[in-house]
């Protein structure tokens, strides 16, 4: 955890399941947006091809891809301010939309819209996302927050894009589970030319996530320890422009956040 486990996690020899051989390429071309057709998981950068879950539910495409008009009303233009990456990112190297690599859990849609402090798109950035799966556990690491560890290798939940012409991107994947000490959140950083130009984290309002950890497999874990008024790291989701504003959206939710940058 954050501000809770050692900032050097040490990876474990095993994995937490039955993994499937992930290919070293990586997936096709950059999905700005969600359309009919998306990405599967797998495939790898640099370095040791990855490992990808066994079977599960895929969070289907979206039925349109998402435009500049469905960020509208998210609040006024500002830089989202920096929060720590935290010990449990990894450099995973997959250019892709779709990141549940098969994983159960509420099915979710997240969008982020990248805009300079003059509210202007900024096209070509680079949005990586990383978060737990359902029962609070993080890939790449054996991150000691469940009982049933993943280990290196393991790459579910994290993935990247490059915003399109107006500075989105779109990620297919499930709501994250807790752990101890934290809000329920989802990490992102953005890049322009390699660099790294902002560490944040993303919330969920308390009465979504009560209602998602009453759902399977979320409720195996019981209710979580730690609201968003009472995480450290968090702040003030709502005041600081780090909630995501979401709507139902089928059997799962829809989530859609905008980013300023110092561009």
């Amino acid at each position: 955890m954050e501000g809770i486990e050692p900032a050097a996690p040490v990876p474990s020899p095993t994995s937490r399941r039955a993994f499937l051989a992930g290919g070293a390429a990586l997936v096709g071309a950059v999905l700005a947006g969600c359309s009919g057709s998306g990405d599967g998981g797998g495939g790898g950068g640099g370095g040791a091809a990855p490992t990808t879950r066994a079977t599960g539910t895929t969070v289907p495409a979206g039925p349109t891809t998402l435009a500049a008009a469905d960020f509208d009303g998210l609040g006024p233009c500002r830089l989202t301010p920096e929060q720590t990456a935290g010990p449990f990112y990894a450099d995973v190297g997959l250019d892709r939309r779709d990141i549940t690599e098969g994983l159960p859990g509420h099915p979710l849609r997240l969008g982020i819209r990248v805009v300079d402090q003059d509210c202007r798109p900024v096209p070509g950035a680079v949005v990586e996302v990383w978060h737990a799966d359902a029962g609070g556990d993080y890939s790449a690491f054996a991150d000691g927050s469940a009982g049933d560890d993943a280990a290196g290798g393991t790459t579910f939940l994290r993935g990247a894009q490059a915003a399109d012409d107006q500075g989105i991107v779109e990620f297919a994947t499930i709501y994250p589970g807790w752990y101890t000490g934290r809000a329920v959140h989802v990490h992102a950083r953005v890049r322009r030319g390699g660099d790294a130009v902002l560490t944040t984290q993303m919330y969920f309002t308390d009465e979504l996530s009560d209602r998602v950890e009453r759902e399977d497999p979320y409720a195996a874990r019981g209710p979580r320890d730690t609201r968003n008024g009472d995480d450290g790291i968090a702040g003030d989701p709502a005041a600081d422009g780090t909630l995501l504003a979401t709507t139902a959206r089928g059997t799962g939710s829809q989530g859609l956040i905008v980013f300023g940058v110092d561009a």
